[in-house]
């Protein structure tokens, strides 16, 4: 049995959100680069009609450059505003992750929150370790990431040898 215990910090939930799928805001803000950059092609052929070459390349290079920033902005501080959020609504919030040979059980605690649910190992979508960080995704943008230095009981080559068993190929060492 290896048992994990850490709590929500801001490298954490960076590391999880690297390895997810997108959320689904990132998803609306691509969406509305799509949309800017569509605008500003159909006012491009607009001034380009009028003879107007100049105007032209400063609406697309203002335009693309204002909405690629924003695009940007939104998946760079989307993790750390979640951290905040996080420690703002359970700053005494502690997980505990306990792997053993036939499933996975998670458990968080704090004040007014305790909650626990076990999960097999065939419905783990896939499992990551990077740079002394195990990231665990149990679902479309749900998931666990801890660094090696929180075991509280086994070691991170006996997680990582469970990991590679019970996973195959959907776990990965980067």
């Amino acid at each position: 049995m290896i048992v994990v215990k850490a709590k929500p910090s801001k490298e954490s939930i960076v590391r999880l959100y690297s390895v997810t799928s997108p959320p689904k805001r990132t998803v609306a803000a691509f969406a509305v680069l799509l949309l800017i950059i569509l605008t500003t092609l159909i006012l491009s052929i607009i001034y380009y009609k009028h003879g107007d070459g100049d105007m032209l390349f400063v609406v697309n290079g203002v335009v693309m450059l204002y909405a690629t920033a924003i695009f940007l902005a939104r998946i760079l501080r989307y993790p750390v505003k979640r951290a905040r959020i996080v420690k703002k609504n359970a700053p005494d919030l502690k997980y505990t992750y306990t792997f053993t040979d036939e499933d996975c059980v998670f458990t968080a605690e704090g004040t007014g929150i305790s909650s626990q649910f076990e999960q097999s190992y065939s419905a783990l979508q896939k499992a990551v370790y990077r740079e002394g960080w195990f990231v665990v995704i149990f679902g479309t943008g749900t998931g666990i990431a801890f660094h090696e230095n929180s075991f509280t009981q086994g070691t991170p080559q006996q997680l990582s040898a469970i990991l590679r068993e019970k996973l195959g190929k959907k776990y990965k060492v980067k």
